[in-house]
């Protein structure tokens, strides 16, 4: 039995035993390679519920450390991806203690099937229907945002040149985005308008995050604005969407 089921079995157990009280929910450890226990840097790590709903994401730092929170007790699941390495998800994990915290530490398999070089292109999504999934998201055509979605082909232009995401949105939205920096990381602002919010698949995340973002494994860049009318995002923001989200 591999080291990371070990930690979610005894966290099940432990959990099992405790009366459900009520308060946040905090999982943390760190993604480390199955056989070298390295850590993967920029791992996205998912707080799953029971039903597969995304609750929470994380993204491993340097150490692979990462840290996910739900609001309240609850069955979860932790997912763990990256990519040259297969996905990892944990067994459904009971956490029911008051404010309780549980160390849980995720090891994935190396895997080169799953390095860019190796897709078959074929199989992967269109922009077309990458479009579509991005309309039906917000309510609104791609082609009447005020700055241009960017595509994959783009994003990996710019992963090829070690881009980071802020790197990408100066080349690519450089005369509609103000991107400043400070201790609580990168502000990406519309005109000097406030920090727009950066959500990952749907989840909101960090702004000490936002750099850290695995470029390589982003399908599509949105940028709203305040001005595009989005009902969903009436403030704007800053939307990135993997392939498997999209698709």
């Amino acid at each position: 039995m591999s080291r990371a089921w070990l930690s979610t079995a005894a966290l099940a157990m432990t959990s099992l035993a405790t009366p459900s009280i009520g308060g946040a929910q905090t999982f943390q450890g760190r993604v480390l390679e199955d056989g070298s226990d390295a850590p993967v840097a920029t791992a996205l790590v998912t707080l799953l519920d029971a039903s597969g709903e995304q609750v929470a994401v994380s993204i491993a730092d340097d150490a692979g450390a990462y840290r996910v929170r739900a609001g309240e007790p609850g069955v979860y699941r932790l997912r763990a991806e990256r990519i040259g390495f297969a996905a990892f998800e944990t067994p459904l994990l009971e956490a029911g203690a008051a404010d309780g915290t549980y160390t849980v530490d995720l090891v994935v398999r190396s895997d080169p099937l799953e390095l860019p070089g190796f897709t078959v292109e074929t199989n992967r999504l269109s922009e077309e229907a990458a479009d579509r999934a991005v309309q039906l998201i917000l309510g609104l055509s791609p082609e009447s945002l005020r700055l241009r979605p960017v595509d994959f082909r783009t994003i990996q232009d710019h992963v090829d040149r070690a881009h980071n995401l802020v790197d990408l949105l100066r080349w690519e939205a450089k005369a509609g985005l103000l991107i400043t920096t400070n201790s609580d990381g990168p502000c990406i602002a519309v005109r000097a308008r406030g920090c727009l919010a950066v959500y990952l698949n749907g989840l909101r995340l960090r702004r000490e995050f936002v750099e850290a973002v695995p470029l390589e494994m982003i399908y599509r860049i949105v940028v709203v604005t305040s001005t595009d009318g989005s009902m969903v995002y009436p403030s704007g923001a800053v939307l990135l969407y993997t392939e498997a989200w999209l698709g």
